[in-house]
């Protein structure tokens, strides 16, 4: 299926072999219906993009009206596309590894979305925070929760926006510093997080990968980002080749 904005990758290694990349984090919505419904969202992303929708879409949705709804009906901000599409029946649960929390984000264990469906939200400011005693008898909070969540999932998304990979400077508010190679690797992959990763990657059917130019610098520095990232995600995560 084409969809505008977005370009499908063909991914082999470990874990999805489907891959979608696209600049605006709401156009995750339409891929992750391609992907398949009630998947686990497993996220990585420097804000809580959980924010209640103020415009949703029926459950019994086309792929059509699914991507109009994104373009033209998710917030241009890009932060309430993940509980619009637990709404519209996209995703089950969703564990988020994120920091800042925009205006408005749900910051509870949970969302009750308009149908009386519950769904978990579990949060993290680290993959290290979660990672460093998964599947260990003594773990405990969300740590405990995401491994029942992707043990009971039947599938997983594992969803990553480049801002993830940048952080705000003390001098400039409005200026991004785009993180360096080994630091983005430090963070995806600290020492301990393969049992973690092992979890998400068994059951993971696609990837979606937001470049957010406008969160990281700019299309020039957003590229650049882009390619150090990519290096972590796709060649070390992954074990496959470069988009």
């Amino acid at each position: 299926m084409g969809m505008i904005g977005v370009i499908e990758l063909g991914l082999g290694g470990r874990g999805p072999k489907r891959g979608f990349v696209f600049d605006a984090h709401r156009l995750a919505f339409p891929c992750w219906a391609e992907a398949g419904r009630g998947n686990v969202l497993v996220t990585l992303d420097r804000h809580f993009d959980t924010v209640p929708p103020v415009n949703r879409v029926g459950r019994d949705a086309a792929p059509a009206e699914l991507e109009r709804f994104a373009h033209q009906q998710l917030d241009v901000r890009n932060y309430d596309h993940v509980l619009a599409a637990m709404d519209a029946g996209l995703l089950s649960h969703a564990v988020v590894i994120a920091r800042g929390r925009p205006v408005g984000a749900v910051d509870g264990a949970s969302w009750v979305d308009s149908h009386g469906q519950r769904h978990e939200l579990i949060s993290s400011a680290t993959v290290d925070g979660l990672a460093a005693d998964f599947g260990r008898g003594g773990a405990s909070g969300p740590s405990k929760r995401a491994e029942a969540v992707l043990r009971e999932a039947t599938g997983v998304i594992l969803d990553v926006d480049l801002d993830c990979f940048t952080s705000q400077s003390d001098a400039d508010p409005t200026t991004v510093l785009p993180w360096p190679l080994e630091v983005i690797r430090q963070h995806v992959m600290p020492r301990g997080s393969e049992a973690f990763w092992e979890a998400v990657l068994g059951k993971c059917v696609a990837l979606t990968f937001a470049r957010e130019p406008g969160h990281c610098g700019g299309l020039v520095a957003s590229g650049r980002l882009f390619e150090l990232a990519s290096r972590v995600i796709f060649e070390e995560l992954l074990q496959t080749d470069l988009p």
